[in-house]
């Protein structure tokens, strides 16, 4: 403890306050992840635009093309917006947001309304993203446990799984009993109640120069001086990226595997089982039977969720997306081959490969980004996977319509094999260099203290020796 007074100049008794002040973030955050899971909206959205509003694959996959546009051009104000002025704050924005959209989704009765329902979703998820897993690193950075990070979102995204996965089971009875718009306000209401528990979270600080750790050079940190204003936060996260290749080639390799999973998972899953006969507004048993064909996937996402830190710990950086990259391209053979609702069980396995990726993927960026602008760059890693999905999602849909779902489901698996190869290639190229350089640094460091060891003790041949082994 005075290890920590002489680093600090907090007395021992005031650091374990403060410790235990932020600690608290943790369960709260546990708590407002756990409410936004509640998306009862989400096992049912495609065939409610396909079935309620007469749509086709196409014009939804269209339509979802905009959004995504939205959260591209939003995501790095709003991640800016919370590291200026608070990651609490977008938080509860988002959640308001998120309630407000719902409510205007439900009730869109003219294209121009759900494009506005849609563009309101689209701000309020970009509220949410970025800021929430900056809060929590800047929060476990405060207390001294920043290498339980993996963990802590793990558990907090597999809470938000679990709720969705009770959404799921409702989902579809609830379209039988009480209609889709009913259905859809339900969920409105869950993200409002997330956004007032966003409130209780206690903002940690948001500045390098609010912390006492070293250097962040010295941890293979990008470092980009801190700019005034929401412009000046933008800029700075953008140059962090820009500046490291590596973070730039690693958000590409993580948001392009996120992205494919998604379109299979969250765009493809429901229409596929509906065309094969399980439609939840036929009738309360087969809402049942539909929303237990989707807690597949949702499932899934528990599992991996809760796997990821084991998966990064064990394998490390190097190999620990790369692992569910080629995992999840084995799996994709599945749907691509068969044209059968067994093929569930392997987009849950997809989706367990998805659980894993967000928690290791943010881990490895928020290891090598300042505080000052965490939420921005981790704006930009979701701005990533809206483009990617924006990209990819009208491809999608339209093969779907016109050739079927298994072709839809190739040619995902080509473009993980064909873009996500090359990002992973090029990603690991880029990571040996900067753990070579980090090598040379430290060799650098401790040689002089070697030497003057050596020295102090006659400077042996043997104690030379054995010092360039222990190196």
């Amino acid at each position: 403890m005075s290890a920590a007074r002489d680093a600090t100049g907090v007395a021992p008794d005031d650091l374990q306050r403060l410790r235990r002040r932020y600690a608290r973030n943790i369960p709260v955050y546990y708590l407002f992840y756990a409410v936004s899971g509640f998306l009862i909206w989400m096992p049912v959205w495609v065939i409610y635009l396909q079935e309620f509003r007469g749509m086709s694959l196409t014009q939804i996959a269209t339509i979802e093309s905009i959004f995504w546009i939205t959260v591209v051009l939003a995501e790095v104000p709003t991640g800016a917006v919370a590291d200026r002025w608070g990651r609490r704050v977008s938080l509860a924005m988002g959640g308001a947001f998120l309630c407000f959209g719902s409510v205007v989704f439900a009730f869109s009765s003219t294209y121009v309304i759900l494009l506005t329902a849609y563009i309101v979703i689209a701000v309020s998820m970009t509220l949410y993203s970025g800021a929430g897993h900056a809060l929590i690193y800047d929060t476990l950075r405060q207390i001294g446990r920043t290498r339980e990070y993996e963990k802590h979102i793990g558990r907090s995204e597999a809470f938000a799984f679990g709720s969705m996965l009770i959404a799921t089971l409702l989902g579809g009875p609830l379209v039988a009993l009480i209609g889709y718009s009913a259905t859809i306000l339900l969920g409105g209401a869950a993200m409002g109640v997330a956004g007032a528990v966003a409130l209780f979270l206690r903002e940690p600080p948001r500045s390098e120069a609010e912390f006492s750790t070293q250097p962040s050079s010295r941890n293979g940190v990008a470092e980009v001086q801190p700019r005034k204003g929401v412009f000046g936060n933008m800029l700075g996260g953008v140059l962090v990226v820009w500046r490291s290749k590596l973070l730039l080639w690693y958000i590409l390799l993580a948001t392009l595997l996120s992205g494919v999973i998604m379109a299979s998972s969250d765009f493809l899953l429901q229409p596929f089982v509906v065309h094969h006969g399980v439609d939840p507004a036929s009738g309360v048993d087969s809402g049942f039977a539909y929303s237990g064909m989707l807690i597949s996937p949702v499932a899934g996402m528990v599992v991996g969720s809760l796997l990821a830190a084991w998966l990064a710990s064990r394998f490390g950086e190097r190999r620990s997306l790369v692992i569910p990259l080629c995992a999840a391209a084995l799996i994709l053979l599945a749907p691509t081959l068969w044209d059968s609702l067994w093929v569930v069980g392997a987009i849950g396995l997809l989706a367990a490969v998805r659980g894993m990726t967000r928690p290791i993927a943010t881990g490895y960026i928020n290891r090598r980004i300042p505080s000052d602008q965490r939420a921005t760059v981790l704006s930009m890693f979701e701005l990533s996977a809206a483009l990617v999905l924006a990209i990819i999602l009208p491809q999608v849909g339209t093969v779907a319509d016109s050739v079927g779902f298994q072709a839809s489901f190739g040619l995902l698996l080509v473009i993980l094999l064909g873009a996500g190869g090359i990002f992973a290639l090029v990603w690991r190229l880029l990571h040996g260099r900067e753990q070579a350089r980090l090598a040379i640094r430290l060799h650098a460091m401790t040689k002089p203290q070697a030497t003057a060891t050596n020295g102090a003790s006659g400077g042996s041949s043997a104690g030379d020796a054995s010092a360039t082994r222990s190196r």
